[in-house]
């Protein structure tokens, strides 16, 4: 990655370096809250059974359709409207009014959700035995939007180390709150949703506090309206998207039990890991920044550099979590959840179509086109059912995953075809997907590798992912730019350190 990238004109030069540093920031604190959740396994698959993970998978279900009922994809347009404003005054009412809105329309929901557990859990479970989850999870959303626009603040400040510090907080004391309540306490899925709203309510007054003070509490009509205006298309979106991401865990439970569910959510976990790992670290600081390079004559270059590297990155992980899955659930997990890791690559391989939608929407969102996103949504909504249909009843996990890898794709294609037509950027697309081709083969082989003792596979899979590593540098997916800053940092760490900084 080259130090700084030169702009045409009189424009000074954006420097590439910027999403780099910031970028390492969150994936320190990333990596950090993955390791310890990951580090949690053990407890969790030995106090929880499957069906507990199944349940607490329905709960999820549940949090995600009152969340969408309250409006959460409505602060999607923070970063274009913050950019848009004219002046200081401006962009501190964009983040005010979204706090505002946001937190009194999530606590009016909640208060219905509350109200409402009886009937939520007949139609979730068929029975009344989780309404106190139904429950617990509406106090947990009321403290919700805190939370994502005051993170949001803290990205549009560049404030990469608070945030890490927050998140990194809240993670630790809803595993503490874990630890206590499923060991001494045997609370089952019930601790671990307790768990979830002690952290939501700590944590979303924090940053609610440090928010409002700096930017007060306004509820500007304009902000709203613009707002509202923005974010409706994609609140019919979301709901397209929740049928697609979690709508399959209703079909599983209805063709089988809560312990495929809960199975099913395991591998799900792993293909989380691969966007919260190997894209969220990156598009913390994009997402923000895309918007600012949007209006530069070197637009094109700075995309398509910065869409190669994401997907250096994204592909890498998910490579080393495709190859290494089997005996990572075999070292760590009890023996009950290892079939988990033959649903593992069909959810990586979705989760890389949901990064790549969430890249390629630019075009989309630039020019407040955000219906085009609610249409492909709902046409992978379609596709996902139709597979939930005809797949699970079958082939239970695997038909699933099937038809989950189906709906996205359809989606990411759609999205792109869609923003290209609207605002077009000429990204590079051999060295991605060459990178691409690298990444599936060494996962397939890994698929298709008979069991081995523990350290005999671990041996194979490192030389494994060296080939894939070889392969990268081989194939034209780097620069030689790029190899040169790879030699550099390898002999000179803080050299390359110290041109982050600057």
């Amino acid at each position: 990655m080259s130090a700084a990238d030169q702009g045409g004109g009189k424009e000074q030069p954006f420097r590439m370096a910027r999403v780099g540093r910031h970028g390492m920031v969150y994936a320190v604190g990333i990596l950090l809250s993955k390791a310890v959740a990951f580090l949690m396994l053990p407890i969790y698959t030995r106090f929880l059974t499957p069906g507990d993970y199944g349940v607490l998978q329905l709960i999820i279900v549940v949090h995600e359709v009152t969340s969408l009922v309250a409006g959460s994809r409505i602060a999607q347009g923070v970063f274009h409207f913050y950019h848009k404003a004219e002046d200081d005054i401006g962009r501190r009412r964009v983040v005010s009014t979204a706090l505002v809105l946001l937190t009194a329309t999530f606590a009016v929901v909640a208060v219905v959700a509350y109200a409402l557990a009886p009937p939520i859990g007949a139609i979730v479970f068929d029975s009344q035995e989780y309404n106190n989850l139904i429950r617990i999870s509406a106090i947990t959303l009321a403290f919700e939007p805190m939370i994502t626009v005051g993170t949001m603040y803290l990205q549009l400040l560049d404030k990469s180390k608070l945030f890490v510090v927050m998140s990194t907080s809240k993670l630790f004391l809803q595993v503490l709150c874990n630890v206590i309540f499923l060991i001494p306490f045997h609370m089952g899925a019930k601790g671990v949703v307790l768990s979830t709203m002690i952290a939501n309510i700590a944590v979303g007054l924090w940053v609610a506090w440090y928010t409002t003070r700096r930017v007060g509490m306004h509820l500007e009509r304009r902000a709203v309206r613009d707002l509202v205006r923005f974010g409706i298309p994609l609140v019919a979106t979301q709901i397209a998207t929740f049928i697609s991401t979690f709508g399959d865990r209703y079909f599983l439970n209805q063709s089988g039990n809560t312990d495929v569910v809960g199975l099913y959510g395991l591998a799900y976990q792993f293909g989380f890991l691969l966007v919260v790992v190997g894209f969220f670290p990156f598009s913390r600081v994009w997402d923000p920044v895309r918007f600012e390079i949007a209006r530069r004559d070197d637009r094109d270059e700075l995309y398509a550099r910065g869409f190669v590297y994401m997907n250096l990155v994204l592909v890498t992980v998910g490579v080393l979590i495709g190859v290494l899955a089997d005996d990572f659930l075999r070292v760590i997990a009890a023996p009950a959840f290892r079939s988990a890791a033959l649903l593992v690559p069909f959810i990586l391989v979705a989760y890389g179509a949901q990064a790549w939608t969430d890249f390629l929407n630019l075009g989309v969102l630039y020019r407040e086109r955000t219906e085009w996103i609610t249409v492909a949504n709902w046409v992978a909504a379609a596709v996902a059912v139709v597979g939930y249909l005809v797949l699970i009843p079958r082939y239970l996990g695997i038909g699933a995953a099937l038809a989950t890898v189906a709906a996205f794709a359809v989606r990411c294609w759609m999205v792109y075809y869609f923003a290209q037509r609207l605002w077009p950027v000429a990204y590079r697309w051999g060295p991605v997907w060459r990178l691409v081709g690298a990444g599936l083969g060494a996962i397939g082989i890994g698929m298709l590798a008979p069991e081995l003792p523990v350290v005999a596979s671990l041996a194979f899979r490192t030389v494994l992912l060296a080939a894939y590593g070889g392969a990268v540098w081989s194939f034209g997916v780097l620069t030689d730019a790029d190899r040169r800053m790879i030699r550099l940092a390898i002999r000179q760490p803080r050299a390359v350190l110290a041109g982050l900084r600057r």
